[in-house]
């Protein structure tokens, strides 16, 4: 029997999420809701710039009488009024786990909410607002191995997360790291402007489709928690930069033992072989639009490393925006299925 879940946010991750779990016959989408209107997001997920048209018969997906129709199945539509600290009763609808996909910070109190509605389980896409928020973070190719049956409530971190942080633990087990920058170079999102408005943060209000906006990042906290062993070693920022799609991650580390081109694409090489689907190993001169789409959570750049004196690398690591992401998402909800039926 399908594991049945319950998708809470349709937003640029969810609509990806929704599109992979509908190709799967394991996962189940039982019910989803947004404070969008259901009807404009049936029309989002039928067309979508990004992803292009929604594979399948002509008309699909359609909104009507409650539900969401596409593939010849049935979703439960639901609206939540903006503000509104109640969730949908997900055991009455038999929804097994419930995804958080609304992109927010979301506090431990708020996340169990979905536990006493019903949900066996919660998914959070995007870093908890706390360090005991969620029982666990997991990001695959680094700490998959730890999620056991008593994770309940679980983060999959963010895309860049995912996308780094499998590097990084392969850097730093190969040569050692004593200190390391990241940089994440992002596509824009829905949270930046298509035109200058003020804003309370100047540089945010400016318009992301003409401008390089440098933003703060926390990803460099994020990867400490993964890598506690890097603590304090870490620095992070993000700049957002005027493409739909397409980021990537500049990784430079200052390692504690030497280091040549040859060495640092090795090391990955070796790892990625492991990680099929997680990490993918690069070696066509690629650019930001020829990541759209990717499976994987990265996309290591062999072509791009490059190293200063002995003791310094510089790698990127390619990431679409959701669709790698959303994969791994899937694999979560699928390994904690399996860690609650032990």
């Amino acid at each position: 029997m399908p594991m049945r879940v319950g998708l809470m946010g349709l937003g640029r991750v969810g609509r990806n999420l929704f599109r992979v779990l509908q190709k799967s016959d394991d996962l189940r989408i039982e019910a989803a809701c947004d404070v969008a209107d259901a009807a404009s997001l049936a029309y989002l997920l039928r067309f979508d710039t990004i992803l292009g048209r929604y594979p399948g018969a002509a008309g699909e997906p359609r909104f009507a009488d409650g539900q969401l129709h596409v593939g010849g199945r049935q979703v439960r539509m639901l609206t939540e009024e903006k503000g509104s600290q109640s969730v949908p009763p997900w055991g009455e609808l038999g929804v097994d786990v419930v995804v958080e996909a609304t992109g927010k910070r979301r506090s431990r109190a708020e996340l169990e909410r979905h536990l006493a509605a019903g949900a066996k389980r919660v998914i959070l896409c995007s870093p908890a607002a706390d360090a005991g928020a969620v029982d666990a973070t997991i990001v695959f190719g680094v700490n998959e191995d730890r999620l056991s049956s008593e994770h309940r409530i679980v983060s999959a971190g963010s895309p860049g997360v995912a996308a780094a942080a499998p590097v990084l633990k392969l850097l730093a087990a190969a040569f050692g790291v004593e200190r390391a920058f990241l940089s994440s170079i992002h596509a824009f999102t829905n949270r930046q402007h298509l035109a200058d408005v003020p804003a309370d943060d100047p540089r945010k209000g400016r318009a992301a489709g003409e401008n390089i906006v440098p933003q703060e990042s926390d990803v460099a906290e994020r990867l400490e928690e993964l890598l506690p062993e890097l603590a304090g070693k870490l620095t992070a920022a993000a700049i957002n930069v005027p493409v739909a799609n397409g980021s990537v991650a500049d990784l430079v580390c200052w390692h504690s033992r030497p280091v040549t081109v040859e060495a640092v694409n090795a090391a990955v090489r070796q790892g990625a072989a492991g990680l099929s689907g997680v990490l993918a190993y690069e070696t066509d001169a690629i650019v930001s639009s020829d990541i759209l789409h990717a499976e994987a959570a990265g996309s290591y750049d062999s072509l791009a490393t490059m190293v200063l004196g002995q003791n310094v690398s510089k790698t990127l690591t390619w990431f679409d925006n959701g669709w790698g992401y959303a994969h791994r998402v899937a694999e979560l909800i699928r390994r904690s299925g399996k860690e609650a039926a032990q």
